[in-house]
């Protein structure tokens, strides 16, 4: 099986490298979510992580929010975070962004299974209907602006990322110059692969 590409733009997303200088933007961007309480340690641990994305429209460059990998564990498991303003955020842009980030951590590092927790108030921006496909759920975990919030753990395996990215995403990557469908392991860059 040949290797993932890490990509780093789909149809409509495109993730470029957070800084420090983005931190102040981060909290924000979790404040208005409105869904969880974040303390400048806290942002400067998700910045300063294994990887980190500024979130934006391909289309217009607007800045939408924050993509972030980290807590690389010697098992193998690595943890995401997407993190996008409600405002500005479209929908299915969500799920898009979440494709993009789980694609580039098994592209980029060498980790058996990426870890990521949710509340419901996030489900419908990522395509999740309810929580049938959460490995776990720690009831009234979070408090946040007067309410308890239940949190849903989620996992991916490499195995079953593999198997999504061999054509069961659809068309996310969108088309290359030749007005076929992109794939999630061959760089965008390079020539078509010539027919077979």
């Amino acid at each position: 099986m040949t290797v993932l590409f890490p990509h780093t733009r789909s149809r409509r997303l495109e993730l470029r490298p957070a800084s420090a200088d983005d931190r102040a933007e981060f909290v924000r961007t979790l404040l208005r979510t409105g869904i969880e309480s974040v303390t400048p340690a806290r942002a400067r641990a998700s910045l300063d992580s294994c990887a980190s994305f500024l979130v934006a429209l391909r289309t217009s460059g607007d800045v939408i929010g924050f993509s972030t990998l980290h807590g690389l564990d010697p098992a193998g498991h690595l943890r995401s975070g997407l993190y996008l303003d409600p405002a500005r955020a479209r929908f299915g842009v969500g799920a898009e962004g979440m494709y993009l980030t789980t694609n580039y951590a098994f592209a980029a590092f060498p980790v058996a299974k990426l870890l990521g927790q949710t509340t419901e108030a996030t489900f419908g921006s990522i395509g999740v209907a309810n929580d049938d496909e959460a490995k776990g759920v720690l009831e009234e975990h979070l408090y946040f602006r007067g309410r308890h919030w239940n949190l849903h753990n989620f996992e991916v395996t490499r195995d079953e990322w593999d198997f999504l990215a061999d054509g069961h995403l659809g068309d996310v990557l969108g088309s290359g110059p030749d007005g076929q469908p992109l794939s999630w392991r061959r760089d965008p860059n390079l020539a078509p692969a010539p027919a077979a």
